[in-house]
């Protein structure tokens, strides 16, 4: 077929894929840019020769973005249960905490406290002291949003098991016709997604 033969540098990627990377998968908070450049990546590492080799390329890229995407959600979502899990602390910490009546005050200096921690840093390590004198560990604010957001976590836990799978069977799949090209792209795959995990990692909190 004339598809599987080599292309001259001047006919490729091939229009199809030209195609398909001017519409990307992406979400509208995603970067089209990264996603092509993950696509180049793979294209480099893998060199494909033919039509299929690109679609193979484009179709990894896709299945391993979607498994990026998922592991940036997991972050996100716990950042998102940290206002509340902070509010939380700062109200049980708070010494009007007990004191009848008062739950308006608390809440309002609980508020202000909180803007504080987010709109200065600096101001943190003496509300994170308070914590702790009243027998809460350092990080008791993490702690808490990673708990409330726990339910939510499981569910992208899944997607991302489920995306890992799919891409799994796609390189089984492409090992029959060609063992080394799947190999390489599992290859690039895992290194993409371990280096997003260790960004993540180490993204501050």
């Amino acid at each position: 077929m004339s598809n599987d033969k080599p292309f001259d540098d001047k006919n490729f990627p091939p229009q199809i894929i030209k195609r398909l990377l001017q519409a990307p998968p992406v979400l509208p908070h995603e970067s089209r840019d990264e996603f092509a450049e993950l696509f180049d990546s793979f294209e480099l590492y893998t060199a494909p020769q033919t039509t299929p080799d690109y679609l193979a390329v484009y179709q990894v890229t896709v299945l391993t973005w979607e498994i990026l995407r998922y592991q940036d959600m997991k972050v996100s979502l716990v950042r998102n249960h940290q206002r509340s899990a902070l509010d939380s602390m700062l109200r049980k910490t708070h010494e009007g905490a007990m004191l009848k009546g008062a739950e308006q005050a608390v809440k309002i200096d609980a508020d202000r406290h909180a803007k504080n921690w987010f709109g200065n840093p600096a101001l943190r390590p003496a509300m994170v002291k308070a914590f702790e004198l009243a027998g809460y560990s350092p990080r008791a604010v993490e702690t808490l949003a990673f708990e409330r957001a726990l339910p939510a976590l499981a569910t992208i836990e899944s997607l991302i098991v489920s995306a890992q799978k799919r891409l799994a069977i796609f390189l089984k799949d492409l090992e029959k016709r060609s063992e080394d090209r799947a190999a390489k792209l599992r290859a690039a795959a895992d290194q993409a997604i371990a280096k997003k995990c260790s960004a993540l990692e180490g993204d501050p909190k």
